[in-house]
Order: C-alpha cells, then sequence, then structure tokens
C-alpha cells in the first residue's frame, strides 16, 4: 500500500469514528486541460484529458455535515440548500495531515 492509500484510510478511519458513514462519491467528469506542449486547443485535439471527482464521501447522520476525501484534500462541508450554492465549505485539510482534519471535524462537531 502506497503513502495516499495509507492517508485515506487513516482519515476515513478518524471520519467513522467521529460518526460519518458512507455517503457514495462525488461526480466523475472528464475535461481537456492544456500542457505545456500543447497551450492551445480545439474541442477534439491539444492538451490532454483529465478526470476529475470520483472522492469518495461521507455524511454524519442527523447533521448536514459532509466529507470527501481525496488523494490530496479532505474536504469538510454543509449542504444548505439545492446545487453548488447550497454548499459552504468548512474546512480543506492535507489529506495527510491527519491532525489537521481530527481538528477541524472535532470543531465542527462541537459547534454544530
Amino acid at each position: 500500500m502506497n503513502k495516499t492509500a495509507i492517508a485515506k484510510t487513516l482519515v476515513i478511519q478518524v471520519l467513522l469514528e467521529a460518526g460519518f458513514v458512507p455517503d457514495g462519491e462525488t461526480r466523475v467528469s472528464e475535461v481537456r486541460i492544456p500542457t505545456v506542449d500543447t497551450p492551445c486547443f480545439g474541442s477534439k485535439s491539444g492538451g490532454k484529458i483529465a478526470q476529475f471527482g470520483g472522492r469518495v464521501r461521507f455524511a454524519r447522520p442527523g447533521t448536514n455535515i459532509k466529507a470527501t476525501v481525496g488523494d490530496r484534500t479532505t474536504t469538510l462541508y454543509c449542504v444548505e440548500g439545492k446545487g453548488i450554492d447550497g454548499v459552504r465549505g468548512i474546512a480543506v485539510c492535507r489529506t495527510r495531515d491527519l491532525v489537521a482534519i481530527k481538528t477541524a471535524i472535532e470543531s465542527v462537531l462541537a459547534h454544530g
């Protein structure tokens, strides 16, 4: 198991211990992004295809608090309405920074 997988596993364990439950994954999108070799591109050429999303999502039952765990970042947020306008960010931490993640979770649970 590599360092990234270990970090994600530890974060998931912390979330589960804090009462979060699995809640699917975030939507996956494929987009064409520019590269150094091909900074300009049309709809079918240049750049490269990149995939975003597919992060593991967790929810805390009885609340509107959710979390996503990715390779680089872990995000805590509240869903207060529909669509992207209804999402309020709480904290974004490096997935490898377990101390910061635990602190953010403890703060969220203490206040809300």
